[in-house]
């Protein structure tokens, strides 16, 4: 068999293991994330993103009471009788559906944040494009290639990939279904994933799947063993699914709910991963059968938010059991809505504006929006009008839960910039930190950061790290406690290596700590020209080495099995060239291997998988 027709041939719930090589390496890689993990090690904050595919009826799941007239002269097939609608503190203006009573009492509890009409414009209608549009945070006419989670500003960190933000606990983890392009870097997908509950079970027991002995089976077993046997990630996550607990238990028969639990397990145990991605296993493309004709609070769509209802409340109610209701909150997001006006099908069309839920303790407990302006006899082609675009959604999940800067958001959103929605408690803090920045010049660091308003501050503790990791303290700056802005300097010239993390630690008089977010400052003069990367990856015969900066002299390639014995080597003369193409020898057998390249007494080394 070609390499290339056995990858194609691979079952799918082995290629998000697989493709781009090892993916839970190659997320170290990514700014965004990396910053994602450094504010996870300050705040142990998560989110658990819970995609329903397909693209839910939100006018059928929050039900707008008060366009009750409107809704009936658009979908009397379908829709759900006044009586049963459930009803909401402190508004009659809004209702969920009758399958959702478990979301209710979150609600009415004060655990849940409702965001409505959620959309972009000009939005598109083809399931492939929208998904693609909410995954990379693109505009409508804008095709990315990599996720609004795994953006990447093209910048790697020395000593890579030993150097890690958390360690060797992944960034990501994706639940339910192969890797979504949301967590897409610009060389690899960044998401860990896990298919299902019997793929965990595997690799947690440290076992991969037993698979009959066939050619095919045996190359396959072969990658998969490599990946089991090499993955720093699996450890941590088996020590993790030991150490884990459920508090609850979890309903039977709904997937979902499953797949909710392994989160629950993960964060018990002490996995420090900020991102979890779970996926109903449900289609919400109700074009025919939303409904039961004879009873409209049941069918295919009551079905769907019943399972999400009941899996959403046993996973907050872990959440609490296991001591993480605190420092976890979740969202749930769809490609697009459906349509104001049924069809003929007792279902509904491809449409625009979706409602968004958001849960957890430290949400702000309301609606956020109206109920959708809707016309009086809606007609085939009329939609429901944006209130918000979802890239302010996302904005706002990174400014006020991952406490991100608005520069630093500048990597995601590039050229755009949003204020942030209602969607979560802010309490007011004594100190507004505008700025945090830090230059390396001749041998020496200066940090700065911009305050702003601040009251019973007792000092700033400049702290360091080598790792990303374990901070040191610094030095000690004394708060002013001006009402206007002030900046504040702090020198480092114990440097020792060619880059370091910093951070700065806000003392309350009260003895409240807080932290800024953490900079990676590097020394240029030794990280410049040092650079390369290997593209494509995975490779088939031919592979190029692309380097920062132009290199002259000779270029010298090893590739290593994964036991370090050498099955191919490679070397060319460079005459100020950015990029040298090799071409692998064809006895070369299929699999993950290590490629060294050194450029004079610079050596980097990568993972590949050559297919």
């Amino acid at each position: 068999m070609k390499r290339r027709q056995f990858l194609q041939a691979a079952p799918m719930m082995t290629l998000p293991l697989l493709i781009k090589g090892f993916t839970v390496q190659a997320m170290e890689s990514t700014p965004l994330l990396h910053l994602l993990g450094q504010q996870s090690l300050v705040n142990g904050r998560i989110l658990v993103l819970i995609q329903l595919n397909g693209g839910n009826d939100g006018l059928n799941t929050v039900i707008a009471l008060d366009r009750y007239t409107e809704l009936t002269n658009a979908r009397s097939n379908i829709l759900i009788s006044s009586d049963k609608v459930l009803k909401l503190n402190n508004t009659t203006a809004t209702g969920l559906h009758p399958a959702m009573t478990e979301m209710q009492s979150m609600y009415n509890n004060g655990i849940m944040n409702i965001v409505q009409s959620v959309s972009y414009p000009n939005p598109s209608f083809s399931h492939f494009r929208a998904a693609d549009i909410w995954l990379t945070g693109s505009k409508y006419n804008e095709y990315l290639s990599t996720g609004w989670l795994g953006r990447t500003i093209d910048a790697e960190y020395p000593d890579y990939p030993a150097v890690s933000p958390i360690g060797d606990d992944p960034l990501a983890i994706q639940i339910g279904t192969q890797a979504s392009t949301m967590t897409q870097t610009s060389e690899t997908n960044a998401a860990f994933t896990i298919p299902n509950l019997s793929s965990f079970n595997n690799f947690t027991s440290g076992q991969p799947p037993v698979l009959s002995h066939t050619p095919y089976n045996d190359q396959l077993s072969f990658l998969r063993l490599s990946q089991f046997q090499t993955s720093k990630s699996i450890k941590v996550i088996q020590d993790a699914s030991l150490a884990g607990k459920n508090s609850v238990i979890y309903p039977t028969g709904n997937t979902l709910a499953t797949n909710l639990s392994i989160v629950a397990k993960l964060i018990s145990g002490g996995l420090k991963t900020p991102i979890y991605i779970v996926n109903h296993p449900n289609s919400f493309d109700t074009h025919t059968g939303q409904v039961d004709p004879t009873d409209h609070g049941k069918g295919n769509h009551a079905t769907s938010l019943g399972l999400l209802s009941q899996a959403i409340d046993a996973f907050q109610k872990d959440l609490k059991g296991i001591g993480a209701q605190d420092r976890v909150t979740g969202m749930t997001f769809t490609e697009f809505g459906r349509r104001i006006k049924s069809n003929d099908s007792v279902g509904t069309d491809h449409g625009t504006a979706i409602p968004m839920f958001f849960f957890g303790t430290k949400v702000n407990p309301a609606i956020t929006g109206s109920s959708p302006v809707l016309p009086a006899t809606a007609t085939v082609s009329d939609q429901i009008p944006m209130q918000f675009d979802f890239r302010q959604v996302y904005s706002t999940v990174l400014r006020d839960w991952f406490q991100l800067t608005d520069a630093e958001l500048q990597s995601v959103f590039i050229n755009a910039t949003f204020t942030s929605l209602p969607i979560f408690n802010q309490a007011a803090l004594p100190v507004t930190i505008l700025a945090f920045t830090g230059n390396w010049k001749n041998g020496e660091v200066s940090l700065q950061w911009t305050t702003d308003k601040e009251t019973n501050i007792d000092y700033y503790q400049v702290q360091r790290s080598e790792d990303g990791v374990s901070f040191n303290n610094m030095g000690f700056v004394t708060a002013l406690n001006v009402t206007s802005k002030h900046d504040y300097t702090f020198y480092d010239s114990s440097l020792q290596q060619s880059y370091y993390y910093y951070r700065v630690k806000v003392v309350e008089k009260s003895g409240i700590i807080k932290y800024t977010s953490v900079l990676l400052l590097k020394d240029a003069q030794v990280v410049k020209g040092v650079r390369v990367k290997i593209l494509p990856n995975p490779i088939d015969n031919w592979f190029t080495t692309s380097f920062q900066d132009k290199v002259t002299g000779n270029i010298a390639v090893r590739m290593l099995d994964l036991s370090g014995k050498e099955v191919w080597k490679g070397e060319q003369h460079a005459n100020d060239a950015y990029n040298l193409t090799f071409t692998i020898n064809k006895h070369v057998m299929p699999g993950v291997y290590v490629i060294q390249v050194r450029e004079g007494d610079y050596e980097a080394s990568t993972k590949v998988l050559l297919r």
